[in-house]
């Protein structure tokens, strides 16, 4: 069965793509409307899966085109409006059925399956030849009772034959029906895939010639005779594995496979996630423009319909959400302008935390060094070529809108790079060395220097330096505000970027080594599922009496402590760590069930570095260790360069 997907939204297209092939679907991918016609009229398609919304030719015209010109296969809809208009538009111009996004993939599936049914004749349920027998809803095949296991391929070659048993099949219309557009083989991988089915019916007991060659023209099937069944051999195989192709149902491979394509693709919707900021922002200027508007509301409409399919209803329901504000070109009343920027606002908290930025550098990615100039746009242009000149790949932003815009884009990358995932060239992801960025900082508001401060804080293994051609107090506490690291002075570009190369030179590889301490066992086994797929190294320890001979053979970078335990509790360990020379600037964090100021107030005063409730989101603890290492490291790495 070969099917045309006519889909804009390459994630989306991707998605639906795997889980057609899956179900040994042949499946071609049109991104418009005009290319999806053009392919109607080169290919027999036995189902097309059609987009409403498309450029150049829109779903309700691409299939009415197809009815006026006599093309009878069956036509899924897929809208991402729930109104009843668009549906009722579809099926007007021909459509068979709808679905609408965001939707579950078992049931696109079924649609999928169940037109494919209807436009068979007759409709069957189970195929058969003889004593072959073959389900296409189970993917099983059987001649007798031995089971075929079959490759995907050779499942849909076994297809084709019984679904019309007596028509002689060319190695060209084989290759037209069961390959997509995007494979070129040649006919003799029909010959290699015919041998591999036969050799496998052979296997299980069937005649030698249950497909025969007619000589010269294809092959076909041998008409069906009550045969006597042939004796079997006890000591056989009751099947033969697949070698190059594993049939897996697509009910045990889906969830493994969205989320592998959730992150090949996951870069794409952070792009749209920037397009709406840029709108927001320019609706607060009041720049907006009708085309913004436009391409924010189509933005809008895509995230609504992929984060579906990929299982973030929250962040599609947003999505929806925030295209019904923007359609149309009604002006925005200030309350809607409220409403707006919230749910922007929380899309973009939900599609990070879809994005996971708080893994930490692994498999070689390093993230990148953050430079903030302080509104020298000149030091900051010349800064990025002398960088560039010594060989560092660098990516500037010169006002903050330009950083928000970039910044999507450099975090999915880096986050690409640390799960080893790679383009469609092979080649992982590209990630800069250094990003400068031009902030006025005596001068910017508070509310731009929050927004600064929350997109920076996504990544908690940035490294943030300040540049200031002044060493003000004023510019160090803004500095500070952003979460920096470290501040330093400089007024020509060739020491910024002096600064910028000791830094990364000794920048000392971060082992993440956490030592643990709590009495509950559960609560160990818990960090270890939350802290380890991180990339956190974990010494778990429930017996505080051995804390110091742990503390000494483990060395760790950071102690994270329980406050209630039996004979020595955490306050205690924290001070006799305290007190050791050796020990006294290590990183301590407590992990507690009580958060009062009592409680926060001792943990201070013991020498605590942070504190943080057991009752918060796991990944609050992840970026608390994340800062905490990371302000080890460059207190490193700067003690190094600082002469003594």
């Amino acid at each position: 069965m070969r099917i045309l997907l006519v889909e804009d939204d390459n994630s989306v297209a991707t998605v639906l793509k795997k889980n057609l092939t899956a179900e040994h679907y042949a499946v071609d991918v049109a991104s418009d409307g005009q290319l999806g016609w053009q392919m109607v009229s080169a290919f027999d398609y036995d189902l097309i899966v059609l987009d409403v919304v498309l450029p150049k030719l829109d779903g309700i015209q691409f299939c009415q085109q197809l009815r006026d010109h006599d093309y009878h296969m069956p036509v899924l809809l897929v809208t991402a409006l729930a109104s009843s208009t668009e549906k009722v538009a579809g099926l007007d111009a021909g459509a068979d059925d709808y679905i609408t996004k965001p939707f579950e993939l078992d049931e696109l599936l079924a649609r999928v399956r169940v037109l494919l049914r209807r436009s068979q004749t007759p409709l069957l349920a189970i195929l058969e030849w003889g004593r072959l027998r073959l389900d296409p809803n189970s993917r099983e095949a059987t001649y007798g009772d031995r089971l075929i296991k079959l490759t995907p391929k050779e499942f849909r070659l076994l297809e084709l034959f019984l679904r019309q048993p007596t028509q002689v099949f060319t190695r060209g219309a084989i290759l037209d029906r069961l390959w997509n557009c995007g494979e070129v083989p040649g006919e003799d991988t029909v010959t290699a895939h015919m041998r591999g089915l036969r050799q496998k019916l052979l296997t299980v007991g069937a005649p030698r010639d249950l497909i025969r060659t007619v000589y010269g023209i294809g092959y076909r099937l041998k008409p069906a005779v009550m045969e006597e069944p042939p004796p079997i051999d006890p000591k056989a195989e009751t099947a033969i594995p697949a070698i190059d192709e594993k049939p897996t149902s697509t009910a045990q491979q889906t969830p493994a496979a969205l989320a592998q394509l959730w992150q090949r693709v996951k870069s794409q919707h952070l792009k749209r996630l920037a397009l709406l900021q840029k709108m927001l922002q320019a609706l607060q200027h009041q720049k907006l423009t009708k085309d913004l508007r436009q391409q924010a509301a189509h933005a809008a409409h895509g995230l609504a319909g992929a984060l579906g399919i990929f299982g973030f209803k929250t962040g599609s329901a947003l999505a929806g959400s925030i295209e019904q504000i923007l359609a149309g070109d009604r002006a925005m009343s200030p309350c809607c302008q409220k409403q707006l920027a919230q749910l922007i606002h929380s899309l973009a908290a939900e599609l990070n935390q879809a994005i996971a930025p708080s893994q930490p550098p692994q498999s070689g990615a390093v993230a990148p060094l953050l430079v903030i100039i302080d509104d020298h746009l000149s030091l900051l242009k010349e800064a990025a070529q002398t960088a560039r000149n010594q060989g560092l790949a660098v990516q500037i932003a010169i006002d903050q809108a330009a950083f928000q815009t970039l910044w999507p884009e450099v975090t999915a990358a880096y986050q690409t790079a640390l799960l080893g995932d790679r383009s469609a060239s092979g080649t992982p992801p590209q990630t800069p060395d250094v990003i400068f960025l031009n902030v006025p900082l005596t001068q910017s508001h508070s509310a731009d220097q929050r927004q600064l401060a929350q997109l920076i804080n996504q990544l908690p293994s940035l490294l943030v330096m300040v540049c200031s051609p002044n060493g003000n107090l004023t510019s160090r506490v803004k500095a500070a505000q952003l979460g920096s690291q470290a501040f330093f002075q400089a007024a020509a570009a060739t020491a910024v970027v002096d600064r910028i190369l000791k830094v990364r030179s000794h920048r000392p590889a971060a082992t993440n080594k956490i030592m643990v301490v709590d009495d509950d066992p559960q609560a160990l086994e818990a960090l270890q599922a939350v802290l380890e797929p991180a990339g956190f190294q974990l010494i778990t320890l429930n017996q505080p009496r051995d804390f110091w001979a742990t503390l000494q053979t483990a060395s760790p970078d950071l102690l994270l402590l329980d406050i209630e335990m039996p004979r020595f509790n955490g306050l205690e360990l924290c001070r006799a760590v305290r007190q050791a020379p050796l020990w006294n600037q290590l990183p301590i964090i407590f992990f507690t069930a009580h958060g009062d100021a009592n409680t926060r107030a001792a943990a201070l005063r013991a020498g605590a570095n942070d504190l943080v409730e057991k009752s918060l989101p796991k990944t609050a603890l992840v970026d608390r260790l994340f800062e905490q290492t990371n302000r080890m490291q460059l207190q490193h790495a700067i003690a190094e360069l600082t002469p003594r």
